[in-house]
């Protein structure tokens, strides 16, 4: 794709291509951000590592007093509303502090299939075990 743009001489603007941000030669122009290998983009700024860590918190917060409802609500939903927290504060952490939503889809695809089977590895053996144990 070579989707380019007339620049006026002399305007300091020579050899400037307006490609789309996946595109190989707009990553290599000058007018890409600066990019580490493999990412396609930009890191967040610190403002947006700041709101993300006070959400952390928030709902680190929120499973302290969760926690403290035992015996107010029933403990199969204490456990469902722990392990959806859980989840959210995991998906926040590896998307942005791992930085999984600026590298490449394989690595996220990776990073998935290895948080998806390793919980089943672990049922199937715990299965496996059980099965063992009880005989």
């Amino acid at each position: 794709m070579t989707d380019t743009t007339a620049v006026e001489p002399g305007s300091g603007n020579e050899g400037v291509v307006d490609l789309p941000q996946g595109d190989l030669a707009y990553r290599m122009s000058h007018a890409a951000p600066n990019l580490l290998p493999g990412e396609l983009r930009a890191h967040p700024d610190p403002y947006q590592y700041v709101i993300v860590a006070v959400v952390l918190a928030v709902i680190t917060a929120v499973e302290i007093a969760v926690s403290y409802t035992e015996g107010d609500l029933p403990d199969g939903l204490i456990v469902v509303l722990l392990l959806a927290m859980m989840g959210v504060k995991f998906f926040l952490v590896a998307s942005w502090f791992m930085h999984l939503r600026t590298d490449r889809p394989v690595f996220r695809r990776l990073f998935i299939l290895g948080a998806l089977a390793a919980p089943a590895l672990y049922l199937i053996v715990l299965a496996t075990l059980h099965g063992v144990l009880s005989s």
